[in-house]
């Protein structure tokens, strides 16, 4: 049985869309891609267009560029001449060195290197003259910044010598006028006779007086604005809102009724202490003010009403604002014992009808809980009230008590060593070293380290202007301390940080000079272990440590060798 089996060829014929044949080896290559399908029956191929492939009329030509190549003749008398053609004659035969004595390349090859070093040491010199002028531009912007600094800060002092709110600032008028006595004495015992140094040296005693008194009826008056501040700190502190810091470090705050009622209670305040008020607003506000009060009954409410009765009734009758100085001074008293006691008060509870916490309606400050008894004053303060210095054995007086007894001695402006120990903290902590030792430094230390140790003047250049002095570090790699300084002017302390190796700029007698003055700085500021009052303990866990140790072994083999 035989099976005819037909095969079917569906292959893709590809249509002709043009291409181009290889004369040498006759291969054709056509414009088509494998994906071109068979074209469709009776379908015209004019304005034919597909996705994949557009083509266009193509026309076959051949074409052939020139190329022109050069022919060597069989014949040498036939030349077939060109426009482009260079003839050529022979010379005269010349040697290797003659060449190069008419060439000259050496001499030539000398004048581009001179003439490059010219030109690279103009150029040197053009950046040289850049920068020069670049450093006299910033010098200059340097120097008119620090005459700014020194301008601004003569300025500050002036306007605290003419408006003092400070201990410091009373200070400088103190040791202002003790200079002026001193200078106006030396003249007079200069310029004129027994007798009439005498008439004058009571004359300026007489002045000096009138300055004193001048000075302290300023410091009685900046007394009494700080009492009442100290009297309302108490206000302020209770009108703030609670803060706190929430979920992602947000800021939160929150207003309670106790800090509402305590911001109206400082609002009123601020208009009772008000003396812009005409008449008329005056007696307003002390009416409103009593009939709040209508509902007290207590001793404090009373107290404060009846000096508001006699207020008005003064005001009513045209009395002036002078006479009522006093009285008024006296509500404010009353007005803040009132409210102190606002919250703790009998009446307040029995109109609410109930019985609250009085601790959560008082308003006070918060108390310190780390205090000292200060054996001077003989009262109990807390820890802030108390200074510290390098030379202290143990907390026994107080600031205050320590400037009073350090007064009933002599007057010291002690400004600008101030400024002197607030530049090495300063310096210290931009060198990111938070040494106790340069934080528990005060004032008074400042000023014996530089008039007793540096003899008040730059070790270097012997300047005595104190507002240009400075005290840095010795060794710039070690922590300031009062061992590891020196007095130098600014200009001088910039040069010494730049200095690596003294013994090359310095001479050996200041080196030896600066060591001694170390030497009696350690003396006189070092640090006794009974100073801190841990230091105790400490010291007996190190003797203990040094003891020699007891074992005691259970074993009696080791009987014998109970102790080592």
């Amino acid at each position: 049985m035989v099976l005819i089996t037909e095969v079917e060829d569906r292959k893709i014929v590809k249509p002709y869309l043009g291409g181009w044949r290889n004369k040498i080896t006759g291969i054709e290559y056509l414009n088509a891609i494998s994906q071109t399908g068979p074209p469709p029956k009776y379908t015209s191929w004019n304005n034919y267009c597909s996705i994949g492939i557009q083509t266009v009329e193509t026309k076959d030509e051949t074409t052939q560029s020139a190329h022109n190549k050069t022919t060597q003749m069989w014949r040498t008398d036939y030349n077939v001449s060109n426009a482009n053609d260079k003839y050529m004659t022979p010379k005269c035969y010349e040697p290797y060195d003659d060449i190069q004595w008419r060439l000259d390349l050496n001499h030539r090859a000398r004048i581009i290197q001179r003439n490059y070093r010219v030109y690279r040491l103009l150029k040197y010199m053009k950046e040289c003259a850049r920068k020069y002028r670049e450093i006299l531009k910033e010098c200059k912007r340097y120097q008119d910044e620090r005459i700014i600094m020194y301008r601004k800060r003569h300025e500050q002092e002036l306007l605290r010598k003419i408006n003092p709110r400070s201990r410091a600032d009373f200070d400088m008028l103190i040791e202002l006028i003790e200079r002026w006595r001193c200078d106006r004495i030396k003249e007079i015992n200069a310029r004129y006779f027994k007798a009439t140094q005498c008439a004058e040296n009571c004359f300026v005693l007489k002045k000096t007086v009138e300055m004193f008194n001048v000075i302290d009826k300023f410091k009685q008056k900046i007394r009494e604005q700080y009492r009442t501040r100290k009297r309302v700190k108490f206000l302020k502190i209770n009108s703030k809102p609670i803060k706190w810091h929430g979920y992602k470090a947000k800021l939160i705050e929150m207003v309670t009724l106790k800090t509402q009622k305590a911001q109206e209670y400082l609002s009123i305040f601020n208009s009772l202490s008000n003396d812009n008020l005409n008449v008329e607003e005056r007696t307003e506000l002390l009416l409103m003010l009593k009939k709040s009060l209508g509902f007290h009954i207590c001793v404090y409410a009373f107290d404060l009403i009846y000096l508001l009765d006699q207020e008005i009734m003064l005001l009513s009758r045209g009395i002036k604002n002078l006479s009522l100085e006093y009285l008024r001074k006296r509500i404010l008293c009353d007005y803040l014992k009132f409210v102190a006691n606002s919250g703790t008060c009998a009446c307040t509870n029995i109109r609410r009808g109930f019985k609250k916490d009085p601790k959560c309606e008082e308003f006070r400050e918060p108390l310190e809980i780390k205090t000292l008894f200060c054996r001077s004053c003989r009262k109990v303060l807390p820890y802030n009230r108390f200074s510290v210095h390098s030379r202290l054995n143990k907390l026994s007086s107080c600031t205050s008590c320590t400037l009073l007894s350090d007064r009933s001695y002599f007057h010291v402006n002690y400004e600008p060593y101030i400024f002197i120990l607030n530049y090495v903290r300063a310096e210290e902590k931009r060198n990111r070293c938070f040494s106790a030792l340069a934080f528990m430094m005060q004032p008074k230390d400042i000023y014996y380290l530089v008039n007793n140790i540096w003899q008040n003047h730059s070790i270097i250049s012997k300047n005595e202007d104190i507002y240009v002095l400075r005290l840095v570090r010795y060794n710039k790699h070690v922590e300031w301390s009062p061992w590891n300084c020196i007095l130098l002017t600014e200009e001088e302390a910039e040069i010494h940080y730049r200095i690596d190796d003294f013994t090359k700029v310095y001479s050996k007698l200041l080196l030896h000079e600066i060591l001694l003055k170390h030497l009696a700085a350690k003396n006189y500021f070092k640090i006794k272990p009974s100073s801190h009052p841990d230091a105790t303990q400490t010291q007996s866990r190190q003797n203990s440590k040094n003891r020699p140790k007891k074992f005691r072994h259970k074993s009696k083999r080791n009987c014998g060798a109970t102790q080592i």
